[in-house]
């Protein structure tokens, strides 16, 4: 089990090297919320699944209501944010129909993601890009059966940048088919 040194690997991270041929997980945060918010798709043989970890509480803050009940809300976001990220209450497979997962993992042309270079590994990246403060960080991890690998990108659809760059036309790939398979799971499931 060998992970690249730029990458902190979780116990959850971990847990899909060991028992996963290859996950993405998507993860996108702020200097405001970096907290883990994960999209995660897996293949394990011939079958892909789908998986999110992600807080409860995280769109909860600041909303009022009666009572205690925004201290609470507080508490258990705060107890979130301090639990390193495994199969715990806040993992939680999110079943979708095999032929949907298959065609997601297909969609992300896996070989090519494999290559995906960050920005910090290709400075040009963000050459004719609209600046956006407080946009959002998205960071993949890309996790083989050798490899732990995590790339990052600041806002990686800014105005301009996305068309130039195919890294970052990759990442917005990863994330449009994850959001896909989230609502289409939110849909399947709702009451």
């Amino acid at each position: 089990m060998q992970a690249q040194s730029k990458v902190k690997s979780t116990p959850l991270h971990v847990f899909f090297q060991q028992n996963f041929d290859s996950t993405i997980i998507y993860h996108v945060g702020s200097n405001w919320n970096n907290s883990p918010h994960y999209l995660i798709i897996a293949k394990h043989k011939e079958r892909v699944y789908f998986f999110t970890y992600i807080s409860p509480y995280r769109h909860l803050r600041g909303a009022y209501y009666p009572g205690n009940l925004p201290l609470k809300i507080m508490r258990a976001e705060s107890t979130f944010q301090a639990t390193a990220p495994d199969t715990n209450r806040y993992f939680l497979p999110r079943p979708l129909s095999s032929d949907t997962l298959l065609r997601a993992w297909q969609l992300l042309n896996l070989p090519h993601l494999w290559l995906i270079k960050d920005e910090r590994e290709t400075p040009t990246s963000r050459r004719g890009c609209t600046v956006i403060m407080d946009g959002d960080e998205n960071t993949l991890y890309l996790i083989d059966k050798q490899t732990i690998k995590a790339v990052d990108f600041y806002t990686p659809d800014d105005e301009g940048c996305e068309e130039q760059d195919p890294n970052r036309q990759q990442v917005v790939k990863v994330r449009d088919t994850l959001l896909m398979l989230l609502k289409q799971w939110n849909r399947q499931w709702q009451w």
